[in-house]
């Protein structure tokens, strides 16, 4: 892992019943700063939240049987021990992704 890579976990609770879904999603500090941009002051948890929503969204509005839920967000320097050893599921450019 590069220095200031960035584990977003993006979590979705459904409204109604059911069980909640996670994405652990990689985002390297090369994708944060080519962000960046000195017009909008976004510190690094905001531009990782960004580039990391599209990954999430595609996963969670891609389940017909989860309905309407809560997102929430976590942020992290090391990988969450739930998936160190483990290949990503998904890749998008640089992000890489792991469900949970």
């Amino acid at each position: 892992m590069a220095s200031g890579d960035i584990y977003v976990q993006v979590t979705a609770t459904p409204d109604a019943h059911g069980r909640a879904k996670s994405i652990v999603v990689l985002i390297p500090r090369k994708s944060i700063e080519d962000c960046r941009t000195p017009v909008k002051k976004s510190d690094d948890h905001s531009i990782a939240r960004r580039l990391a929503d599209p990954l999430a969204t595609y996963l969670f509005t891609h389940r017909v049987s989860f309905g309407r839920f809560k997102v929430a967000y976590s942020f992290s320097l090391v990988p969450p021990p739930e998936i160190e050893g483990e290949s990503p599921e998904l890749t998008r450019g640089d992000l890489k992704a792991w469900l949970l």
